[in-house]
């Protein structure tokens, strides 16, 4: 039996008639006579009894109706729900972002998801790079933003945003005096605040503290795990800091901060849009990655 046979048998027996339920449906009679045949063979009796007061249901018709109705109620709830998750007006998506992306480029396209998918809700969870691509990977997210490109193969990588990072002091600088450029004998003297590792900020400074033999580790007087806690730890004198330029806009435009000049920054750095390749999104997850890769949502 199937959805077009039991819409037949509910027909027959709101409209008590053959010939009616056939013009209601826009069938012809003997199609709509196939059709109560093909669901008699099915349940091998009787559904439907013909008399003067027109047709009418035998027991099985009954129980058959009962269970007919509640599918096609079912039928027509999926089929809503299919629509209003096309049409943006439910659905969630997860994104997993490392910070630059999270807290600093991502807001504005989640003003435009909004306004093409008014009912959708957004979770942004915001960690180290290494720590989102886990995440997708795990099938915990939609999409993760990155500032390293992943090498699994089984992810799809593209570029979305690009930034630069910066060697950055508080201003006034207590380690070295404003405007003086500041090379490799004097990199390894002062005190640096770095992110932890898996973060992307420090996978793009890794090879200029490399041509100094800088380890990471050792040099740091303080190592933290977000952009903001390196923000605040350069501003209150506890050393400099590589970090995005974008991230530091704020505090260099109200002189918080200022930028130390260095041999090789500032470090060019791509960030980028990952989803896992064998998922397909949702047409909200759709039409966040369309606006952020500049694309057409397929």
């Amino acid at each position: 039996m199937d959805f077009d046979q039991l819409r037949t048998l509910l027909a027959v027996l709101e409209h008590g008639s053959f010939t009616r339920a056939a013009e209601a449906l826009g069938l012809s009679q003997s199609t709509v006579s196939f059709h109560v045949k093909a669901l008699e063979s099915a349940v091998g009796g009787r559904l439907l009894d013909r008399g003067r007061e027109g047709v009418r249901a035998t027991p099985r018709g009954e129980i058959l109706r009962d269970y007919a109705e509640r599918l096609w109620a079912l039928r027509q709830e999926a089929l809503e729900q299919l629509r209003a998750e096309g049409d943006g007006e439910r659905g969630r998506v997860v994104v997993a972002a490392s910070t630059i992306p999270g807290e600093y480029l991502l807001p504005p396209f989640l003003e435009r998801l909004r306004r093409s998918h008014p009912g959708v809700s957004v979770r942004v969870d915001v960690s180290e790079s290494s720590r989102a691509i886990a995440a997708l990977v795990a099938d915990e997210c939609d999409l993760a933003l990155v500032g390293r490109r992943p090498s699994d193969r089984g992810l799809v990588a593209r570029p979305f945003a690009e930034d630069e990072v910066v060697l950055v002091g508080p201003s006034p600088n207590p380690f070295v005096p404003s405007g003086v450029e500041v090379d490799d004998r004097l990199l390894t003297e002062v005190p640096l605040v770095l992110r932890g590792t898996g973060s992307g900020t420090r996978a793009a400074v890794a090879d200029l503290l490399a041509r100094v033999s800088l380890s990471l580790a050792s040099s740091a007087s303080v190592v933290v795990g977000s952009t903001e806690a390196a923000k605040r730890c350069v501003m209150a004198g506890l050393g400099l800091s590589f970090l995005s330029k974008v991230a530091v806009a704020d505090e260099l435009a109200a002189g918080r901060m200022e930028i130390v000049p260095l041999l090789g920054t500032p470090v060019t750095r791509r960030f980028w849009l990952v989803h896992r390749r064998d998922r397909s999104p949702s047409s909200a997850a759709a039409s966040l990655i369309a606006s952020l890769t500049g694309t057409e949502p397929k």
